[in-house]
């Protein structure tokens, strides 16, 4: 057991690293484009993205399957079976690249009927479109087998491919804006970094997995059955999650402004590079729990559970309450003060569901790894649906701040009311068992950090965001020690062995 949990430390750390790599790119990126093109151009490319992010759903949720399936042939030396689920996703994958690639064009040609595109932007906003859907169709095809290094849990390979295409992009970008370029050449840069990833992948893959055979021939009707049973779902989540994140900028372009879109995107780019940190951290989770069904190990799977979910809160938990707390003082900082209100009331108000969304982030992670993910992908389609409708009824009047409302209370709905019920039937705790034993220590720990968090922000406002760093690692220590006390006996009794069984180990290595 302290073998798998090493194991899964191991793909966390690996995946945090990349994670954070990524989430430093666009905190310090994100300012200079911005500034670079300025509210409107920044507000087109936000959209363009945004439209052309839906064709993700295209995937069908096979990206999971393969990981899935892939892992275990791999386990059971079933080679013939992982062959077979890789190659069927890929057939059916290419297919839908060549598609990808016809809808940009139709995107592109309606895209200034849609939004308030300025005229001079019209060209660069369908020619960058065009390219992104280029993108997006070589990530959809080649990703399945990049798939394989997650599957074989190479995590490190895995991030190691990412901040090569990340920095490739980071370097074009920054080129292109200093010459004087717009989104066209960012959407062209976006495209040569994941032509560069994709071809390492399928080189390393190859390597990994030799036994892994790739092909293109019409697949089995079973296998497609098959990988379908479990891809359904995870399609149906993917389209929730578009629903909630991607759709947010279309409304609020389609009822407010180019402009207002820039305002809203700064505060939902900040949730977003959270939910990397946290999703960075489930996406581990999941094939854990495969390997604990497989073995028929509850009692680890509940393990996980409590573990998996402390762990995230003790991560989300302070990032969110600084958020919410001095968001507003944030975003000023970082982007400008004349973004700080406006996109700061926004961030308050989407990092509020979002504390109960990680909680539930571990439960989701298993609910996929042992393909009980059906009654949740139900609830999250419910969620998008839901989301859309009130963003849309409510920004007439509330403007961003009604979008932004629009996107809570479902989620709220979602998160305190049906899952912690669900969490009983998974992992067989009770629902005051999830609230009092799991959730709620976290919560308390938390509070002193949010006393001392909001005295620093009223008492020391920072001029500078290396002086608001170093406030918020001054009151870090205030939520470790409170962790510390609150879980004294676990940290004494087994959080302890596991770092010196850890360290001992590597030392023998």
């Amino acid at each position: 057991m302290q073998l798998r949990a090493r194991h899964i430390a191991r793909n966390v750390l690996f995946n945090w690293f990349g994670t954070v790599a990524n989430m430093a790119v666009g905190f310090f990126l994100s300012p200079f484009i911005l500034h670079r093109l300025g509210n409107i151009a920044f507000g087109v490319w936000t959209l363009a993205v945004s439209v052309v992010g839906y064709m993700s759903l295209l995937d069908l949720g096979m990206q999971n399957s393969v990981l899935r399936f892939v892992s275990q042939g791999h386990i059971k030396k079933d080679h013939q079976s992982a062959s077979e689920a890789i190659s069927a996703a890929l057939w059916v994958r290419v297919q839908i690249s060549g598609l990808i690639i016809l809808l940009s064009a139709g995107l592109a040609a309606v895209f200034p009927l849609v939004f308030k595109i300025p005229p001079d932007l019209v060209s660069d906003a369908q020619k960058a479109i065009i390219l992104i859907g280029a993108t997006n169709a070589i990530f959809m095809s080649v990703g399945v087998v990049g798939g394989v290094l997650s599957a074989l849990n190479r995590y490190d390979l895995q991030n190691s491919i990412v901040l090569l295409q990340t920095a490739v992009r980071v370097i074009g970008v920054v080129i292109v804006l200093r010459s004087g370029h717009g989104i066209v050449a960012i959407a062209l840069c976006e495209l040569v970094a994941v032509m560069i990833g994709s071809f390492f992948q399928v080189w390393i893959a190859r390597r990994l997995y030799p036994e892994l055979r790739m092909q293109m021939n019409k697949p089995k009707r079973e296998t497609l059955r098959k990988i379908w049973s479990y891809s359904s779902y995870v399609f149906l989540t993917s389209v929730a999650v578009l629903l909630v994140y991607q759709t947010d900028n279309l409304v609020v372009g389609a009822f407010v402004s180019t402009t207002a879109v820039t305002f809203y995107a700064i505060a939902n780019n900040l949730c977003r590079y959270v939910t990397q940190v946290v999703g960075s951290m489930g996406n581990t989770f999941m094939p854990a729990a495969s390997t604990y069904e497989a073995a028929g190990d509850s009692a680890g799977l509940l393990m996980l559970y409590k573990n998996g979910t402390r762990a995230t809160l003790a991560v989300s938990l302070p990032i969110l309450i600084t958020l919410i707390l001095r968001g507003p003082a944030f975003i000023g900082l970082w982007m400008g003060p004349q973004y700080a209100h406006s996109s700061g009331i926004v961030l308050i108000i989407l990092s509020i569901p979002l504390i109960f969304a990680f909680a539930n982030r571990t439960p989701t992670a298993i609910a996929f790894g042992v393909e009980k993910h059906k009654t949740t992908a139900q609830w999250a389609i419910g969620e998008g649906v839901a989301n859309l409708i009130l963003s849309v009824v409510l920004v007439r009047r509330y403007g961003i701040y009604g979008v932004a409302i629009g996107t809570m209370v479902p989620s709220l709905v979602a998160q305190l009311v049906l899952w912690p019920g669900y969490i009983s039937k998974l992992v067989g705790l009770s629902r005051s068992e999830v609230l009092w034993r799991v959730w709620a220590p976290m919560f308390l720990a938390i509070v002193p950090f949010a006393i001392a968090t909001y005295t620093v922000g009223v008492l020391f406002p920072a001029r500078n965001l290396t002086i608001f760093f170093l406030q918020v690692i001054a009151t870090l220590p205030v939520f470790l020690i409170t962790v510390g006390l609150v879980f004294r006996a676990y940290v004494r009794k087994e959080l302890l062995p596991r770092v010196r069984s850890l360290f001992f180990a590597e030392a023998r290595i």
